[in-house]
């Protein structure tokens, strides 16, 4: 008896599994493939403002942007309007080499790391501000096309 349960309960976790991988499959790629950001990656930094960026699908586009804590303002991303053409994967702050990194307001990038997951056009805004700020002091637009 104790043998038929095994057997079901490791027949009911095949089709489990089976289930919960369909989604990665529709999207041709695999969980870690996603996440991988070490290759192909397209860098950008401010100069990428009102430019086309071309990905692959599953291509990665990192922007690093300066930005200084001590200040008060941040970069921060718009929400993306859908379809969604692009996935916001990540955003760090990193501080700049030599900074102790046990220390809040050094100044360092904002790291920005986008996947392309279907083909179209998406606009991408950055905005530059504190937190309480209806209006930003600095804006970055781009388009990226995701072939």
């Amino acid at each position: 008896m104790s043998t038929m349960r095994l057997a079901l309960l490791l027949t009911l976790a095949a089709i489990n599994a089976g289930c919960s991988t369909a989604q990665w499959n529709e999207m041709r790629a695999n969980p870690r493939e996603y996440f991988n950001l070490l290759a192909p990656t397209i860098e950008a930094d401010a100069r990428v403002e009102g430019q086309r960026v071309t990905l692959n699908r599953w291509q990665a586009l990192v922007v690093r942007l300066e930005e200084d804590p001590s200040y008060g303002q941040r970069w921060e991303m718009l929400p993306i309007a859908p379809p969604n053409v692009i996935a916001p994967v990540q955003h760090d702050f990193v501080g700049k080499p030599g900074t102790d990194p046990a220390l809040q307001n050094v100044p360092g990038l904002a790291v920005f790391r986008l996947r392309g997951v279907a083909p179209g056009t998406q606009t991408v805004v950055l905005e530059f501000r504190r937190p309480l700020e209806s209006v930003a002091s600095k804006m970055l637009r781009f388009d990226v096309v995701v072939r």
